[in-house]
């Protein structure tokens, strides 16, 4: 009778051991698994990391550049957007303002960061806490529920590291793209049609379909114009350019307008101001009458709108 029990209570510490050894073959398996995951996770977010920033070098980015905007999270959707322009054929991608783009960036990155983010990518992980050596051996040698927690800590503490972040540059997409002619003409159009007003009174339409301006300075107003459109030009490619490129004629008009109001002529405008320049810090110069300097010769008294007598539809009437 007791060596029945005895047997009874030899398969029972028997199963239970089995039971012990099941949950913690289960742990391991667990825990392995698990650890494994992680380290699959960050070597694929490392292995696309080093792929944008090499796609982004293939376009002309700068490496260091391109590892910044990989901070700034910018890097992803600047890709997609350049390859979309690399397949419309009605579109090329501007180089030059790739290269100046490059520039802009490191100019604004923090130095510190910059180098952090290097040292990162150089290391590739190497300075990890938990290695995938360290954890298998780890989750093998543990036999008590100690050295499980020991090995599920580990498991928890894997992160493979990050590169710093930076705030997002706000990057112009427009600027990656060439300002080409027939573009160039419509901008022009545009900025013809938006400083007539200013510039002259009204216009008619010939049969091409374009619009002659009555301009009341042709000189002045011609390179009051092309100088806008230079300008218009250089803020179209500003890799951080902060309004829309809409606004820029808007902008255009409304430093004419101001000049204006404020005492300049036509002449004044064409020849001495710079758009780029704030209207409040401009220096109205006389401007020597001559016929050599002046640059009309049927006058540049035109006052704005707001100081015309006459009214704004009979400005703007075309005429026969």
């Amino acid at each position: 009778m007791l060596g029945g029990a005895a047997a009874e209570y030899n398969k029972e510490v028997e199963r239970k051991r089995q039971q012990a050894a099941d949950i913690l073959l289960a742990q391991q398996k667990y825990l392995m698994d698990t650890g494994l995951q992680k380290f699959q996770a960050i070597k694929k977010s490392e292995k696309e990391s080093k792929g944008r920033i090499s796609k982004a070098v293939s376009f002309g980015f700068d490496r260091k550049a391109a590892l910044s905007l990989e901070m700034s999270g910018e890097l992803d959707s600047l890709i997609t957007r350049l390859t979309k322009l690399r397949e419309d054929p009605e579109k090329k991608i501007s180089k030059s303002n790739i290269k100046k783009m490059s520039k802009a960036i490191l100019e604004n990155v923090p130095p510190e960061k910059l180098s952090q983010a290097m040292e990162y990518a150089l290391d590739s992980g190497a300075g990890e806490e938990v290695t995938a050596e360290k954890l298998i051996n780890a989750i093998f040698s543990a036999t008590t529920p100690s050295e499980v927690g020991e090995a599920a800590s580990m498991v928890g503490d894997i992160s493979g590291g990050s590169l710093p972040s930076v705030d997002p540059f706000g990057l112009n997409l427009v600027s990656l793209t060439e300002f080409r002619p027939e573009k160039k003409t419509q901008a022009k159009k545009l900025i013809e049609g938006q400083l007539a007003p200013l510039l002259g009174h009204g216009g008619s339409t010939n049969q091409d379909g374009n619009t002659i301006y009555n301009w009341t300075n042709p000189m002045a107003a011609g390179r009051i114009i092309n100088n806008a459109l230079e300008y218009y030009t250089e803020r179209r490619s500003d890799p951080f350019l902060e309004i829309d490129i809409a606004d820029i004629t808007d902008d255009i008009t409304n430093k004419v307008n101001s000049l204006l109001l404020g005492g300049a002529n036509l002449d004044q405008i064409a020849t001495q101001y710079d758009f780029s320049t704030n209207t409040a810090d401009f220096n109205i110069e006389p401007i020597n009458t001559g016929k050599k300097k002046n640059l009309s010769s049927t006058g540049n008294n035109l006052k704005p709108p707001a100081l015309q007598k006459d009214s704004f539809i009979d400005n703007f009437m075309i005429k026969d």
